[in-house]
């Protein structure tokens, strides 16, 4: 009997010796491992948009072969006066001091009107059978004169000298194609002011002839 309560004392020993080991044993921590990469912030400079040039749509004129003034701030364009000239050849002194041609239109001034000094431009569409446009329109300078505007046209010489001088003056200018049958006519100096109209002289045997007339306001010494 004392044998048995002594194995049995013995194993109690040996076990809560095991358990006190067991309890006193310390399990290892594992590191802890994160999936997300911090970097730091830096703040990017804003890149500015590179602003695209607009694209200006020229205006067409509604009619061919008239000429229209060129607003450029507005972007349109402004239909000239349409006025009618008649063709005069007068002799002098029965033809011995010459004779000249000239255009005659009532009124002394036209009534469309434009403040500029420089950069004036005009629109013109042709048919498409044009082939040298300054050789078919013309741009004349006006002279006012008893309630009419006159231009001499063409002057011939006689036999008798005559100092008279013919009135007003023919302009220059050049021609750009803009588009197909579409023209801008860039002027070669700076306009006075003065009376104008551009004239179609593809017939010079007319008596009368259609003129896009137009005056400029502004003075020289300004």
């Amino acid at each position: 009997m004392k044998k048995t309560l002594s194995l049995m004392l013995l194993s109690l020993i040996v076990l809560f010796t095991l358990i006190a080991s067991a309890q006193g044993q310390t399990k290892p921590v594992k590191a802890v491992k994160y999936d997300t990469i911090i970097r730091k912030h830096v703040d990017k400079p804003a890149v500015k948009p590179v602003a695209k040039p607009v694209e200006i749509i020229l205006p067409t004129p509604e009619f061919v072969n008239q000429p229209n003034y060129y607003d450029k701030d507005d972007n349109r364009l402004i239909k000239l006066e349409n006025a009618s000239a008649q063709y005069i050849t007068k002799k002098k002194t029965l033809g011995l001091k010459g004779a000249k041609q000239s255009l005659t239109m009532e009124a002394s001034s036209s009534k469309v009107r434009f403040i500029a000094k420089k950069d004036i431009v005009f629109f013109i569409k042709t048919s498409g059978d044009v082939i040298d446009l300054t050789s078919y329109i013309k741009l004349y300078r006006f002279v006012p004169e008893d309630q009419k505007r006159e231009v001499t046209i063409n002057a011939k010489e006689g036999l008798l000298n005559d100092k008279e001088e013919g009135k007003g003056k023919l302009i220059s200018f050049g021609v750009k194609m803009i588009s197909k049958d579409n023209y801008m006519i860039q002027l070669a100096d700076q306009l006075e002011a003065g009376e104008y109209g551009f004239v179609w002289v593809k017939n010079m045997e007319l008596k009368e002839f259609t003129v896009f007339a137009f005056g400029i306001d502004w003075k020289s010494s300004d």
